[in-house]
């Protein structure tokens, strides 16, 4: 009885391996990576080079800085964390409502 219960779960393993290895929609973020890299990577060849990786950096320093006068204090970087925190709640936000309106329409797709 054990040898008819573990062979069948090995069955039901091998037979649900494949589907999990299959391309998903939503490919769990590759496209925003893919993204992201190709937004650092100014000058298109490939790889970001250091000047493309401290100018992207001091974009976002000069993001912080709210300022302006060359440095990031305590209360500008809570500020900037606290904005961010608020872009990814309304993100977050806008996400359920959409898959509340697919849900209620009868998809189970999920939203990109």
């Amino acid at each position: 009885m054990k040898k008819i219960l573990l062979l069948a779960a090995a069955g039901l393993i091998f037979q649900v391996t494949p589907v999990l290895a299959e391309h998903h929609e939503g490919d769990g973020g590759h496209d925003r990576k893919n993204q992201m890299f190709e937004k650092h990577d100014t000058n298109g060849d490939g790889m970001i080079s250091e000047a493309e990786f401290l100018e992207h950096a001091k974009k976002k320093f000069g993001e912080k800085d709210s300022n302006g006068d060359g440095s990031i204090s305590k209360d500008e970087a809570k500020a900037a964390h606290d904005a961010k925190r608020e872009k990814r709640k309304e993100m977050r936000d806008q996400w359920k409502e959409k898959r509340q309106d697919r849900m209620e329409k009868g998809s189970s797709e999920l939203p990109e």
